[in-house]
């Protein structure tokens, strides 16, 4: 369904649009294995296996993800963008 997005090029770089910014943070506890939902400005919603690494203190999370969409390592979401076992739907 999706091209391999392995090595990351300015060529395949997109915007996020629910990406909540930058923000002051804090590390809870150890780092998360998630399911993230991205959605980019051209390929629209898509959920990404991504590692969460810092708690905002608004509740964002930053999740680490590997993809060559991304221009940074990861992006602050919403909590409601981030699954992980044993999450309380």
């Amino acid at each position: 369904m999706f091209e391999d997005f392995g090595t990351a090029t300015w060529r395949y770089w997109q915007k996020i649009r629910n990406d909540a910014g930058a923000r002051g943070s804090y590390r809870e506890r150890q780092p998360l294995p998630v399911r993230a939902r991205v959605v980019f400005e051209r390929d629209g919603e898509v959920w990404l296996d991504g590692t969460a690494t810092r708690l905002g203190f608004d509740g964002a999370i930053f999740v680490e993800l590997n993809d060559r969409r991304m221009q940074t390592v990861g992006a602050w979401l919403s909590p409601d963008d981030v699954w992980w076992p044993g999450k309380r739907v």
